[in-house]
């Protein structure tokens, strides 16, 4: 592994923490990994507005994270749907190379 994608991997971990210490309904978090020096995460969070569809958000890179972030929220339904390619992801997004961080393995 280069030390680059370990740092980001790093980077993804602690931003990980970080979202389901603020969140109390977020169920799990998948990291779509990319080839592009990019952070892509999927919330699937209980509380979250169904909408139908994934949405990503993006943050430029901070000091705090220092590479893009697009963020995309679901409740777990459409998660479901996702996983049963109902609904699709965004233009780009394969799960054919994701993480899925469970709140109850991360926060123990």
């Amino acid at each position: 592994m280069s030390q680059n994608h370990q740092h980001l991997e790093d980077v993804v971990e602690k931003l990980v923490r970080e979202h389901f210490e603020l969140e109390e309904k977020l169920e799990k978090i998948v990291w779509i990994k990319s080839s592009k020096p990019e952070i892509r995460l999927i919330e699937v969070n209980s509380e979250t507005i169904t909408t139908g569809d994934v949405q990503s958000f993006y943050f430029p890179p901070s000091d705090e994270i220092p590479y893009a972030l697009k963020l995309a929220e679901v409740t777990p339904d459409e998660w479901q749907k996702v996983l049963r390619n109902e609904i699709p992801l965004p233009v780009g997004w394969s799960l054919e190379n994701n993480r899925v961080f469970y709140r109850e393995l991360v926060t123990v």
